[in-house]
């Protein structure tokens, strides 16, 4: 609709003819001032549920429901139907959908009588070492090429690998440099000498080019502008469709962050590409497709396979597009960053864009980002995260033991699950799950946390889970290596005295 928007808002209230919205943030959260007409999402943090009474109810079964068809809102057939080149519709379609099966072990489940025998016996048993699976040898099968009567590579010239790094309190942040990893992945899956581009937006952000060539870019593409400080999604949506007009990639990838979130579907509007969201895992592969006419089979290649978890984390959809450039986003926590090499060498470009007035009507009035959130969660080596079954004290038991941690010189964080953000407990910064943080630490410590698939997908890649939990049918346990059947009261104070005494969950000091 070419007008303002504001994403993840908390809070929005209208002065003096605009809206004044609190917008949740990595780490903290964003005061900004929308004019009208402006298109505005909230975080479910940010509405009350809206409960039917009975007179409600009784309206409702006499009320008549208005259906209108594609005709009523002038849509067309234009945007309907399978996107296939050649064919109106999406642009991207879901090429084939497969069941996610759990890799990890049977948890090892702490034995004993009382809090003090329960809590050794997980000492015992993290010292031992967790269970393996048994694995079976697979027999190779060879893999046929399928038949096809052409190839066509739907391209039209487009080469290259564009990414995002944004910029956090001055730094990159971690899920961009998390990008670099499967950019230089797709990079050599494609032809010889393909590149990975990095676009970077801001005010003074000409040094950490450098940064971003020694994790694995080739080319980083410098847009310095005071009025760019902050990230804001009109001018920086209206910098990227320049560039890639200009570059013409092939592929776009961008971090799943708040910022990345809003950013990336803006910028496909702007190029008529699909965007997928929330990808695991990104690959280069191949669409076969029978023509109806000519019954040919076409083979349409090579062609970013974006994979996303759906149906409740049960099923991994790869989801397809034949417009470039192809846009998928990243889940944060997902990749590991690139290892760092200084000696590489690359290409330092600078980028000015066209850049009306309209595109700052839009303004921060400020910007607030505490010390934990999302650099602190992803770096951490431990996270505690409490569920449902730390209310009785607001998880304050976790946050001390994470801080017990600490004071072992263990880099630790506290964490919480949907549930506790939703009834006010924990700020969204610290969510893990689905639709917040996806955090693979060396050790996660689930407290009364059920184990709901929706947070184990943002949980499942830590190396080691313990999980706490007084009911021993939880799904949590499912998913553990370790695990203690007993009360939130009764185990967190013994487990935290054994952390004082030097007990680090099997990290080193």
């Amino acid at each position: 609709m070419k007008i303002p928007q504001g994403t993840f808002i908390e809070t929005a209230e209208f002065v003096d003819g605009r809206v004044h919205a609190k917008r949740i943030i990595e780490g903290g959260y964003q005061m900004m001032s929308l004019p009208l007409p402006c298109a505005m999402s909230f975080t479910p943090t940010g509405i009350d549920p809206r409960r039917a009474t009975l007179s409600g109810a009784v309206r409702a079964r006499k009320a008549e429901i208005k259906m209108l068809n594609i005709d009523d809102v002038n849509l067309g057939t234009d945007f309907i139907g399978i996107g296939v080149p050649g064919e109106n519709g999406s642009p991207t379609i879901v090429s084939k959908v497969a069941t996610i099966k759990s890799e990890r072990a049977p948890a090892k489940i702490a034995e004993g009588h009382n809090e003090v025998e329960l809590v050794d016996s997980l000492l015992a048993h993290m010292k031992e070492g967790k269970n393996t699976l048994e694995v079976k040898e697979k027999k190779v099968k060879e893999v046929k090429k399928k038949p096809r009567d052409r190839e066509i590579d739907f391209r039209k010239g487009a080469s290259g690998i564009l990414t995002w790094a944004e910029v956090v309190k001055g730094e990159i942040s971690r899920p961009s440099l998390e990008l670099l990893t499967p950019a230089r992945e797709l990079a050599s899956s494609l032809e010889e000498g393909t590149t990975v581009t990095t676009l970077i937006i801001g005010k003074n952000v000409g040094d950490l080019a450098k940064e971003l060539i020694a994790h694995g870019a080739d080319e980083v593409i410098v847009v310095d502008d005071d009025r760019l400080e902050e990230y804001r999604i009109l001018p920086f949506s209206e910098t990227f469709a320049q560039v890639i007009k200009e570059r013409n990639p092939e592929i776009a990838l961008f971090a799943a962050t708040t910022a990345g979130r809003e950013l990336a579907p803006r910028i496909g509007v702007k190029t008529d590409s699909g965007v997928t969201a929330d990808c695991t895992q990104l690959l280069i592969g191949e669409h076969l497709h029978r023509d109806k006419e000519t019954k040919e089979r076409i083979a349409y290649a090579p062609i970013l396979e974006s994979r996303r978890p759906t149906y409740g984390e049960s099923k991994l959809a790869t989801i397809i597009g034949f417009v470039c450039p192809q846009i998928s986003t990243a889940r944060a926590g997902t990749f590991a960053v690139p290892d760092r090499d200084d000696s590489r060498e690359g290409k330092i470009t600078p980028y000015t864009p066209t850049l009306d007035e309209s595109e700052f009507v839009s303004e921060i009035i400020e910007t607030v980002i505490g010390e934990g959130g999302m650099q602190g969660l992803f770096e951490a080596d431990v996270i505690v995260a409490g569920g449902r079954g730390t209310t009785s004290d607001g998880m304050q038991m976790v946050k001390d033991l994470a801080e017990a941690l600490k004071e072992q010189g263990v880099n630790a964080e506290w964490a919480a699950s949907r549930v506790m953000v939703d009834e006010g407990v924990s700020e969204y910064a610290r969510q893990i799950g689905q639709t917040g943080k996806t955090v693979r630490p060396k050790v996660y410590v689930a407290v009364g946390i059920s184990g709901a698939v929706q947070h184990i997908a943002g949980m499942k890649e830590s190396d080691t889970i313990v999980a706490i939990n007084n009911n021993a049918k939880e799904t949590i346990f499912a998913n553990a290596d370790f695990g203690i059947v007993g009360e939130y009261q009764d185990v967190m104070p013994e487990l935290i005295d054994k952390v004082k005494g030097g007990f680090t969950f099997g990290l080193e000091k």
